[in-house]
């Protein structure tokens, strides 16, 4: 071996001889060496020491004895104290262009990728008997054989399972390539000669490189090297700048940001040649990781205009996080309903009819795994529901009478509506709830007829109702008697009036009455219901006193046994019919009539009344029909209690009724009259007419229909 310290340039193309001399036959290591050849030369190495000093190896297949090894000699000398007749020689190649061996290799250096395949191909000329082939990389062997048809190449059994040399033509494979791979290959073709390639990739170890800014420092390393190195970014030389550091083959970059982002390239040169490479092939891609920027939540709804705002119940809802980074961010869940096990880590979170029970505060977390930063974006679901219908308005009277209380209420929403009364004395008042009220004690008189109105606001619908506070005014006090399925008396007081709120109260006789035994007191008050009501024991004076904080007002009433104030008696439109009317006395408590009749003297029934018809309470009149001419009749009305019966009517006299029926049977022959005179009056001129000359100044006598004078019916007081 021989080290040349900064060569001259003269030896740039000068060959060196190598020569050596042994004295027993060498020991073999390989199968297919010949035993008795006395020195055979592996070939000429050339390498690098340093990053500027090239080196020669000169050596030989077979070791010999101790001090017997191959010599290199400069400018062809001899070396003294050898048997030139046992040494032979070979020319030792230099770097450059000129080839001393006529074999053809690729030129040199060659780039391979990283787990890839290495081939170089070999091409020699024919000689006989077939060459015999060795491969070297840095002086470790790595095969040897005979080429030709039968050729065969043995490999070192440290590569047999990565390398193979074609018996044929000696070409070198090896796959896959490591990083150990990279140096320069000797091929020797015995008797042609050896010639040196440069194999190996030049690389950028991590082949691509996360940095993340705020870090430290970053490195990119270029290997192997034999030379200098420099570096590109983005195909340009790197500016002059104190954060960038180049040792060996390592670029160092401290506080690394993302304007040093770019693909960096290196390339290693020496004094004989410069490692120049295809752009990308030995380059390394530095993304410089960013974000994740800060998280958004979008919300959209299938059923929501402003799903911003709200989104329904049973709507289908989609909440979108989004989160610029490179790489792109890992997107985590946090939901509101902490029991929901399918919680996705993606983008995009599908609700599908959403409940109530998932309202609440939702986040997103959005994960750089290369920058290692993390950030949150939260957003607040409102899952709404309407409330049904519109708000409800009530007044009542409080404080025993002397407050008025204000309530309105719209329950059924989520969340609560806001509710506002508007029209108080002293302003509006508003709260968040289904129900908001407000008391006023002692309020002013000014107050009655004031309309107070509540607002109500929900986030999907709005409503109102109003209440207007009105003093006691034309309280009146009526009553209505009726039959229950059992025939007993049903009397129901009811008062009647403007007022709102209000606080009633019954008495009779001046002594109150409350709802218990047979009286019973209606949900408002306002109506008092008397039940099994009987005659005289019920009746009497009965007051109803109305009330509430602006003012009061009574009213009274008296009730009286059944009786009928008057009646009146007149013809029918019917002939032989009589229509009667009569009147009750206010306070007369009446739940049904009978119209009787007494049979004409002399007849079966003479004497005797009998029920014609039976009515209602609330009849006033009624028409009996079916009476015969020339024949006397008496009728009467009997007022009813239940069962218990009134004070009847005095009766009407024969004379009457036969009048009414005469006058009926009059007035039917009038009217036939009439029609037959209306015939005749058509006929004769429609005959004049005919005969085309005025009518004679003198009618033909005609026949009169005898007109009877109609009775009229006699009208009875009692």
């Amino acid at each position: 071996s021989e080290l040349l310290q900064a060569p001259p340039a003269r030896w740039a193309q000068t060959p060196r001889i190598c020569r050596g001399l042994s004295r027993q036959p060498p020991r073999s290591l390989w199968a297919q060496a010949q035993p008795m050849a006395s020195l055979q030369w592996l070939g000429c190495f050339q390498g690098m020491v340093g990053t500027a000093h090239p080196v020669w190896r000169c050596g030989h297949l077979w070791g010999g004895a101790p001090g017997e090894q191959p010599h290199i000699t400069p400018h062809g000398g001899q070396l003294p104290g050898h048997r030139a007749a046992a040494a032979s020689a070979s020319l030792c190649p230099t770097p450059g262009p000129v080839l001393p061996f006529p074999l053809q290799l690729p030129p040199g250096p060659l780039a391979v990728l990283l787990g890839g395949n290495l081939s170089i191909p070999l091409s020699y000329p024919p000689t006989q008997p077939p060459p015999r082939i060795v491969w070297q990389r840095n002086l470790t062997a790595l095969a040897d054989g005979r080429l030709g048809p039968n050729g065969s190449v043995a490999v070192a059994s440290a590569y047999q399972d990565r390398l193979s040399v074609d018996p044929q033509g000696g070409a070198l494979t090896i796959s896959p390539v490591v990083l150990q791979d990279a140096g320069p290959y000797t091929v020797e073709v015995f008797p042609l000669g050896g010639r040196r390639v440069l194999v190996g990739k030049v690389s950028v170890t991590p082949p691509s490189l996360a940095v993340s800014e705020g870090v430290g420092s970053a490195a990119l390393t270029c290997a192997p090297v034999r030379g200098t190195v420099t570096w590109t970014r983005n195909g340009q030389r790197l500016d002059p700048n104190t954060r960038y550091r180049v040792s060996a083959g390592t670029l160092q970059i401290s506080r690394p940001d993302r304007n040093d982002s770019g693909t960096y390239n290196c390339t290693v040169s020496n004094p004989f040649s410069t490692g120049t490479r295809s752009p990308g092939s030995d380059s390394v891609l530095v993304p410089f990781p960013d974000g994740p920027e800060p998280p958004t939540i979008s919300l959209s709804s299938d059923g929501d205009p402003e799903p911003r705002r709200y989104v329904r119940v049973n709507s289908t809802v989609t909440l979108a996080c989004r989160a610029p980074s490179d790489p792109p961010a890992q997107i985590y869940w946090s939901l509101a309903d902490a029991s929901d096990p399918l919680v996705p880590a993606q983008p995009d979170l599908t609700l599908p009819r959403v409940q109530l029970s998932q309202a609440g505060l939702y986040s997103c977390l959005a994960s750089n795994p290369q920058t290692q930063r993390q950030l949150r974006a939260t957003l607040i679901l409102t899952v709404t529901q309407i409330p049904p219908g519109s708000p409800f308005c009530s007044l009542d009277s409080v404080a025993n009478g002397t407050a008025l209380r204000f309530l309105c209420s719209w329950p059924g929403g989520s969340p609560a509506p806001s509710l506002s009364l508007q029209g108080l004395p002293g302003g509006a008042e508003e709260g968040v709830g289904s129900t908001l009220e407000q008391t006023l004690s002692s309020p002013p008189p000014a107050l009655s007829g004031t309309l107070v109105t509540c607002l109500g606001r929900h986030l999907a619908a709005e409503g109102n109702c109003s209440m207007t506070p009105e003093a006691p005014s034309g309280v009146s006090l009526s009553f209505q008697a009726s039959l229950d399925p059992g025939d007993t008396v049903l009397l129901d007081l009811e008062c009647r009036g403007t007022y709102r709120p209000v606080e009633i109260a019954w008495a009779r006789d001046g002594a109150p009455l409350g709802p218990g035994g047979r009286y019973r007191v209606s949900a408002d008050g306002a109506r008092l219901t008397i039940s099994n009501f009987m005659a005289p024991q019920d009746l009497g004076g009965y007051s109803v006193r109305c009330q509430n904080p602006l003012g009061s007002q009574e009213s009274n009433l008296t009730l009286t046994g059944p009786s009928v104030s008057g009646w009146t008696l007149v013809r029918g439109s019917e002939p032989g019919s009589a229509r009667l009317s009569w009147a009750v006395p206010e306070g007369s408590v009446v739940t049904g009539f009978l119209i009787q009749l007494q049979g004409p003297p002399g007849g079966r029934a003479a004497g005797e009344w009998q029920t014609l018809q039976t009515l209602g309470g609330a009849t006033r009149s009624s028409t009996v029909g079916g009476l015969q001419p020339h024949t006397s009749y008496s009728f009467r009305l009997l007022p009813l209690l239940g069962t218990q019966a009134g004070e009847p009517t005095s009766t009407l006299s024969p004379g009457a009724i036969a009048g009414i029926v005469l006058g009926s049977i009059l007035a039917m022959i009038l009217l036939l009259a009439l029609l037959v005179l209306l015939i005749w009056f058509l006929q004769a001129r429609w005959g004049e007419s005919k005969a085309g000359v005025p009518p004679s100044p003198e009618l033909p006598g005609k026949e009169v229909w005898g007109q009877d004078t109609l009775l009229s019916a006699n009208q009875m007081q009692g």
